[in-house]
């Protein structure tokens, strides 16, 4: 198993790019509702950077997984609410999203040596 140090480095520094850009973008709107940015965090961990290290053959687990776990929350919150809402879809589905683009792009790092089935 090889890890391509230079791509892993560059990586971290598109992350704390990103972080840096949020905390700026949360001080200029300090009187302003919070935000948080969890389908933008999900790009850039999941379809850019997970999606680098992966591959385009290896990406489409994740992305099924993704897919499932969408529906899933769909079907839960009709059960629980018999009703679907997308104001209360959106925030558990993105804050999932990015639990499972930070899970995708931590397995991502050490898939160099992934074989091509």
């Amino acid at each position: 198993m090889t890890i391509d140090y230079q791509r892993t480095l560059l990586q971290v520094l598109i992350i704390l790019i990103f972080i840096g850009v949020k905390y700026l973008c949360g001080r200029f709107m300090q009187g302003k509702k919070h935000v948080t940015l969890w389908w933008a965090l999900t790009a850039v961990l999941f379809w850019l950077l997970a999606g680098w290290n992966f591959g385009l053959y290896w990406i489409a687990y994740p992305v099924a997984v993704w897919m499932v776990l969408a529906l899933a929350l769909v079907v839960i919150q009709l059960v629980h609410n018999h009703e679907f809402l997308y104001r209360r879809y959106w925030p558990p589905f993105w804050r999932g999203s990015a639990w499972l683009a930070i899970i995708s792009f931590g397995a991502s790092i050490f898939a160099g040596s992934l074989p091509l089935v």
